[in-house]
């Protein structure tokens, strides 16, 4: 059967007609039937030869006595009881997904927001909705813009790029580029601001070259017209933190990646020209969003966490 017959099969059934059929056949009785269905008898019985009329086949036997499936009835039955069970547990989940008793969401965000930003704020959202499963992935931009558009994921949490044409992007906070320092080193020892042209001429530690991170810190040494002498990449900023606390170089890091990090070994300085990069939530523009999705990212957005200086997000 094509598609184009099957539809113009179907779009002649009455689902009502269908399910009283089903109560019929489950009473053997149009009175029964007609009681738990808060109905008249008449109007089962309407409904009966109506669906009888539209199959071309009679569906009950009937007698003074009883009314008993037909061989076209019980096969009937057969396919129309698997049908309403499913159709009834694919309502019961999508009404329980709309009052959000039910529902996943997944949210792909960069290594650093992954790390700091969303495990407390996924706890409050369990407080309010505990039914309401939230799955975190992290990964860099390109692959969790990927997984935006393939469905792979409802929500990212990233920093605002070029590349976001066919993505909204609602704002959370701006993210200060920071200078990582050992503590124990003299270099710029007691200021809390260093010019670009300075970091440059130290031995710098980096996120990779095609990060996001990593384009960011290159504007900055291209304005200043300035080349930077790196020491070494690597992509996890604890990874970096851990190569500066250790004296092998200094580094440039959102301040999102030194929140709540022991300060005992390392120092922060600002940069001269204070360069933020702008984190928002972000999901494809022509896509619906499903309850769940739609709950978690304005929770997300009325959170507003905002990163003050030297102070942890305060959310």
């Amino acid at each position: 059967m094509t598609q184009r017959d099957w539809y113009r099969v179907l779009s002649r059934l009455n689902l009502n007609q269908v399910l009283t059929f089903l109560v019929v056949a489950e009473e053997k009785s149009f009175r029964s039937a007609a009681l738990r269905m808060h109905l008249s008898p008449s109007a089962v019985s309407v409904q009966i030869q109506q669906l009888e009329r539209v199959l071309g086949v009679l569906l009950f036997h009937r007698t003074t006595r009883s009314v008993v499936p037909t061989r076209d009835g019980m096969a009937l039955a057969e396919v129309a009881q698997r049908i309403s069970a499913e159709l009834a547990d694919i309502t019961t989940q999508l009404r329980d997904e709309a009052q959000l008793q039910k529902g996943l969401v997944t949210v792909v965000a960069m290594p650093t927001f992954a790390y700091m930003l969303l495990p407390q704020l996924m706890c409050r959202f369990a407080e309010l909705y505990p039914n309401v499963e939230i799955r975190l992935l992290d990964f860099d931009s390109p692959r969790a813009l990927e997984m935006l558009q393939q469905g792979d994921a409802d929500l990212a949490v990233l920093a605002r790029t070029r590349d976001l044409k066919a993505f909204e992007f609602i704002h959370l906070f701006e993210d200060e580029l920071v200078v990582i320092i050992p503590a124990d080193s003299n270099m710029f020892e007691g200021r809390q601001e260093v010019s670009t042209e300075e970091v440059a001429r130290e031995q710098l530690l980096l996120s990779p070259s095609g990060t996001q991170t990593r384009a960011l810190v290159d504007q900055i040494f291209a304005r200043a017209q300035c080349q930077p002498r790196v020491r070494q990449e690597c992509q996890r900023p604890q990874t970096l933190l851990a190569l500066v606390e250790h004296g092998l170089g200094i580094a440039i890091l959102p301040r999102t990646a030194v929140v709540d990090i022991n300060l005992s070994r390392v120092r922060i300085a600002s940069l001269d020209s204070k360069p933020m990069r702008e984190v928002g939530i972000v999901y494809p523009r022509n896509m619906s969003l499903s309850p769940a999705a739609q709950s978690f990212k304005d929770f997300l957005s009325h959170a507003k966490p905002q990163l003050a200086n030297d102070k942890p997000l305060s959310l």
